[in-house]
């Protein structure tokens, strides 16, 4: 009689104590996030930018939803509608401020002075792509970033780059940073030596100055020759041939060996009076593959534009010159030019659980260029064979801490393929996710890991919520820890 009495205590006791914590965690006010719920944001930050990445045609765009969040609830009240009606004017009036600075209509100092609104104008362009004086085949290299070859013509045949020597250029600085001898918000100011040297360029004038990111962001987007060569001469600390020679160094660790490189740009001879920049479409591939492993140039490469202010006050747009974007899941990569080395491209795609590197090296004009890559697309799509489809849905359920379901269905963001004998392996990771604000329709739950034959982690692709779960009440948990996890 005694132990039930005690026990009946205990428990009365626990639940107390659980009742008191939980009215003090729903209390509080500006407590920091949890790490679960870190973890649930983070993968649904994840999971958008997979999904903004792949062709925008695909079937699996079907699955594009917009996430909904949860907010808690407060159990304060405002005591004064004048004091609310007070805070959500100054909030608004904070709100457009901040929208109209952005946009240049009032000075941030003086919101009762209004300026005159930035202009916007075109870069003034100086690239004058004529014919290509290259009269031989052109020159080919695809295949997935695990390195499934699905096209080699004369791929090792070495051949003039031109502005694909810029993929180099920006790689060595990032590294550079990387080990702290710089910036990205560096400050670089042109000088009169490197602010004309010819074809694409950054508009500017002796003394204008950039951040270094910028700068990278002019070469990859735009291919401006001047600030390539403003990157060099700021990592080679004013020695253009300390940077020439981290290239090709960079290019040894690579496995690039057919790769040689004599300026920061890859303009032709008759205007640097160097060396030709010369490489083969396989090392190309090579350093694509490479290229799209760092996520800050991954991200640049995606822009469609670049807009920066030029000395006079004007927002001047630079226009990305890959023509191929956001189609057949092409995110980047860069395009390259002179009369030797004709109209050559490196490709970057996102097809599925599929990513591909495209080069061709040598094509006609920037048409053809363009038409050829189209053709080579157009191709390989016919050879993929949809092993899941974008919204199918896989594995067992998935589990789930925190809401009134234990275990809820997942389903794949977007199709999965194979292609031609790759022969891949799946797998379904469940990540155990531990939600207390509740599941939306969208948010990762698992993994679908794409493994090589030998077993080695190629690609994953995100498993999501089919549908939106509310997150268990106060007395749903507190049952649920009494009952050790069985109600």
């Amino acid at each position: 009689m005694f132990n039930k009495g005690k026990k009946i205590l205990i428990l009365g006791a626990l639940f107390t104590v659980l009742l008191y914590a939980e009215g003090e965690q729903e209390n509080s006010t500006g407590t920091a996030p949890k790490e679960s719920e870190i973890s649930v944001k983070e993968e649904r930050r994840k999971a958008s930018l997979t999904r903004e990445s792949e062709n925008h045609s695909e079937p699996e765009q079907a699955t594009r939803r917009s996430y909904k969040k949860y907010s808690e609830t407060s159990n304060k009240k405002i005591k004064s509608t004048k004091f609310e009606e007070n805070a959500v004017t100054k909030k608004e009036t904070m709100s457009n401020t901040k929208e109209n600075e952005r946009n240049g209509n009032i000075s941030a100092k003086n919101n009762n002075k209004p300026i005159q609104k930035k202009k916007v104008v075109k870069a003034i362009e100086r690239e004058k792509e004529g014919t290509s004086e290259y009269k031989g085949e052109v020159i080919k290299f695809i295949a997935t970033t695990d390195g499934q070859i699905l096209k080699d013509k004369l791929s090792k045949q070495q051949h003039p780059i031109a502005s694909l020597t810029k993929v180099m250029n920006i790689l060595v600085a990032l590294d550079q940073v990387d080990k702290g001898n710089a910036k990205l918000d560096d400050k670089v100011c042109f000088t009169p030596d490197t602010v004309n040297m010819g074809g694409s360029w950054l508009n500017a004038k002796a003394g204008d100055c950039y951040t270094l990111k910028d700068l990278l962001r002019a070469e990859i987007i735009y291919s401006a020759n001047n600030a390539a060569y403003m990157v060099a001469k700021h990592i080679g600390k004013g020695n253009l041939d300390n940077f020439v020679k981290l290239m090709n160094e960079k290019a040894k660790e690579f496995g690039m060996n057919d790769t040689k490189y004599y300026t920061p740009a890859g303009l032709p001879t008759s205007m640097t009076n160097k060396g030709m920049d010369t490489s083969t479409a396989y090392d190309m591939y090579l350093l694509g593959r490479r290229a799209v492993m760092d996520e800050r140039l991954k991200a640049w490469m995606k822009e469609s534009e670049l807009v920066l202010q030029n000395s006079e006050g004007e927002n001047v747009v630079y226009n990305n010159r890959n023509h191929l974007l956001n189609k057949f899941g092409i995110y980047g990569l860069k395009t390259g030019f002179h009369g030797q080395a004709g109209y050559n491209m490196i490709v970057s795609s996102k097809i599925g659980n599929l990513e591909i590197i495209s080069v061709a090296l040598g094509n006609k004009s920037d048409e053809a260029r363009t038409e050829d890559q189209t053709q080579e697309f157009t191709q390989l799509k016919k050879r993929m064979i949809p092993v899941y489809k974008a919204g199918q849905e896989i594995g067992s359920k998935f589990r789930i801490k925190g809401t009134k379901e234990k275990q809820i269905t997942g389903v794949l963001s977007t199709n999965v393929y194979q292609i031609d004998n790759t022969n891949y392996k799946f797998e379904v990771k469940d990540l155990n996710i531990l939600a207390e604000n509740g599941i939306s329709k969208g948010d990762v739950i698992g993994k679908l890991e794409v493994l090589s034959n030998d077993n080695k982690l190629i690609n994953t692709v995100d498993i999501i919520a089919a549908n939106d779960y509310k997150q268990l009440s106060v007395f749903g948990r507190i049952l649920r820890f009494v009952t050790f996890g069985l109600a």
